[in-house]
């Protein structure tokens, strides 16, 4: 009989996805660049809408890859000078940091590196980043701080701003970029890294891995509407990968994919591992729909989402904590149910 409330198995899925990381893992022994997108621990809306989902597999997924490899954990002065919150836990952003890279050493994950990403001539003399700055010092870190690129994400980015960025150097293998959420500049510092890399004569390779939007799901399938509910306050939109033709991407990482191919070409020799990604859908690697049991249960608790974001939306905008815009833009979310 099935387990009563269980609408996912965790052990198929992360046997499924270390399968397929480590099979693009051991097709070359070059420098390969791991985003891990959203939150690492305590995925709370992955397991509301994915009944049975350990809120901490990433973690899990991550060990099984430590062993050659180094993390780079990315924070936005954006969102620190924004006053950015957690949601569940009602914390702000430069707390949240902290606690999560406290939560990673306690689960054997070690950190040396943290990038202060997305910095402006007013975020470097803010007392909360100087404070974070500071803290993460005094833990044994080293803080680097990464300045805005002009006209990123557009492939017409001022490539002179990259070079007055610091450069990462890491001996081991593979990097491993993480956040405490979505949203963050993985990818910008992924950029930097990788530009830095081919510049120095190293053939990189990039991957992302994702877990929403579920890439071999429909375009409307409640999981990935629900990842725009989630992200309604970055506005991003669950799109069709055009250069694959069936596959489910969203905004963010086509407009990446397309700036990363730019890159390579810049490269002739050393971009020629990122110039075979031949779209979004191959730049990345998504296995959550193999952990899936009971889908009908899925499709519920994905709804109920939705419909708790459009519930949070409405309190936080009568409260002044949120846009008008994005209470908006949830309920036009909901109507494609």
């Amino acid at each position: 009989m099935k387990e009563q409330n269980i609408g996912f198995n965790n052990e198929r899925y992360l046997r499924n996805q270390v399968a397929a990381i480590k099979k693009l893992i051991g097709q070359s022994r070059e420098k390969l660049y791991i985003e891990f997108g959203g939150k690492i621990v305590h995925d709370r809306h992955a397991a509301r809408v994915l009944p049975g989902y350990d809120e901490n597999i990433k973690v899990k997924l991550i060990k099984k890859l430590c062993h050659s490899s180094e993390v780079i954990f990315v924070i936005s002065a954006k969102d620190i000078m924004r006053g950015r919150v957690r949601g569940d836990f009602k914390i702000t952003y430069d707390k949240e940091a902290i606690r999560v890279l406290s939560e990673l050493e306690k689960q054997g994950i070690k950190i040396k590196h943290v990038a202060i990403a997305m910095n402006d001539e007013n975020s470097v003399k803010n007392r909360v980043i100087i404070a974070l700055k500071k803290k993460m010092e005094k833990m044994g870190l080293s803080v680097h701080m990464f300045f805005c690129i002009p006209g990123y994400p557009s492939i017409n980015i001022d490539w002179r701003a990259v070079d007055h960025n610091p450069f990462i150097k890491i001996n081991k293998r593979i990097v491993i970029i993480l956040s405490p959420g979505g949203g963050s500049g993985k990818f910008g510092i992924c950029l930097n890294q990788l530009y830095g890399e081919m510049k120095s004569g190293v053939a990189p390779h990039y991957l992302k891995f994702e877990t929403f939007p579920v890439h071999d799901l429909p375009l409307y399938h409640p999981l990935n509407l629900a990842f725009m509910a989630a992200s309604a306050d970055f506005y991003d939109k669950v799109m069709l990968d055009k250069r694959h033709g069936t596959a489910t991407s969203y905004n963010r990482d086509i407009e990446n994919y397309e700036l990363l191919h730019f890159l390579a070409k810049k490269f002739k020799s050393h971009g020629k591992y990122l110039r075979k990604l031949s779209s979004v859908t191959y730049m990345g690697v998504n296995r959550v729909s193999t952990g899936i049991v009971d889908a009908e249960l899925i499709e519920r608790e994905a709804a109920a989402e939705i419909a708790r974001r459009l519930v949070r939306y409405k309190f936080e905008v009568a409260r002044g904590e949120e846009d008008e815009k994005v209470l908006d833009r949830t309920r036009g979310v909901l109507k494609l149910l």
